[in-house]
């Protein structure tokens, strides 16, 4: 920084003309120039020497300097501290599940889960969507216990070490684990999850992959519902609903996953609620509606479920699908009416 020279000062008198007081701010202006001018620099040296001057010089060349100091000094940079998300929720009560489960596989189910009464691990197999988590909470419900539910989705950038010791502490105390998404770790990962059961709880593994080398000691296989388990949903969701209605939704959404047919049932809820029409009208409609969009191939299966399963006749099933009747004819020979077999038999 260079050296400013400095003129010799003179003590204004108290009458000293008006003419003064403007060289005063005239001057004071000037410095401020200079001084904001030497601030620019991060040189911890600049600074120094502009503060001594302001300790030393006059009080209006003073104040200049130090509002100037005042304003340009750095800030200390605060860290925020960000709250750390928990890694897994915590239900004390699992209430039961809206859907319900068919009678031979709640019976498995109920098997499994007294053979595992003093703890062990289940894997749950089955692509997204197919209602793992549904007989996850059927299982966790039926044990009565408190379940920790950790997504290890979401949970990727959590150390193992941590993971580990949350699946201890929990099952310690004979809670319920659900391990969800458990294919976004390697077996060993989800050997070492596992292992760390403890006491008497029961660690519940939730993947669309197969684990065929994970050790666990028991694995259910989760596939899409048939007709009858569609008929049970569609009956748990909507309620009260026309039989016939409900065999022509459930012949034509078979194959189809728990979430979608939710999500159909929601769809056709929200439909009702701006007509006058009820929820299980609504869905019909929407269902049948889809058959318009499909390919010759899927429409003329979907009409021989419908007369397999439905009981519908050729005409009614012509009318719905607009697949000929001769087509139809020629898949009726197998149809099972009441429990027997009879070739052509149609209602």
């Amino acid at each position: 920084m260079s050296v400013i020279p400095v003129t010799a000062r003179t003590t204004r008198s108290a009458g000293s003309p008006p003419r003064g007081r403007r060289q005063v701010r005239l001057a004071a202006d000037d410095l401020a120039q200079i001084v904001e001018f030497a601030v620019r620099a991060t040189d911890p040296a600049a600074r120094t020497v502009l503060a001594q001057i302001a300790d030393h010089d006059g009080a209006g060349a003073s104040e200049v300097i130090a509002g100037i100091l005042e304003r340009t000094s750095p800030r200390p940079v605060q860290s925020k501290n960000r709250p750390v998300a928990p890694i897994a929720s915590v239900e004390r009560v699992v209430p039961a599940p809206g859907e319900g489960l068919r009678a031979e596989k709640t019976r498995h189910l109920n098997s499994v889960a007294e053979r595992l009464g003093e703890g062990g691990s289940v894997l749950f197999v089955g692509a997204e969507g197919t209602g793992k988590t549904l007989h996850v909470r059927w299982m966790a419900h039926q044990r009565r216990r408190a379940i920790t539910t950790i997504d290890l989705a979401t949970t990727r950038d959590v150390p193992l070490a941590r993971l580990v010791d949350a699946v201890a502490s929990a099952t310690a105390s004979g809670m319920t684990v659900h391990l969800e998404n458990a294919q976004v770790h390697d077996v060993e990962a989800l050997t070492m999850l596992v292992r760390a059961r403890a006491g008497s709880g029961l660690v519940l593994v939730e993947t669309i992959e197969a684990r065929i080398d994970l050790a666990v000691d028991a694995v259910i296989e989760v596939g899409v519902p048939d007709v009858a388990m569609v008929e049970s949903l569609l009956r748990d969701m909507v309620g009260d609903i026309d039989d016939r209605v409900i065999r022509v939704i459930a012949a034509l959404r078979q194959g189809e996953t728990p979430r979608a047919i939710e999500q159909a049932v929601e769809s056709a809820r929200r439909f009702a609620a701006m007509t006058e029409i009820g929820v299980g009208e609504a869905l019909h409609a929407a269902t049948v509606q889809r058959l318009r969009s499909w390919p010759p191939r899927r429409r003329r299966d979907a009409a021989v479920a419908l007369m397999h399963i439905a009981g519908l006749s050729q005409r009614a099933v012509h009318e719905l699908t607009g697949v000929s009747r001769d087509t139809l004819r020629r898949h009726s020979s197998s149809i099972v009416v009441d429990g027997d077999s009879s070739a052509g038999a149609v209602r």
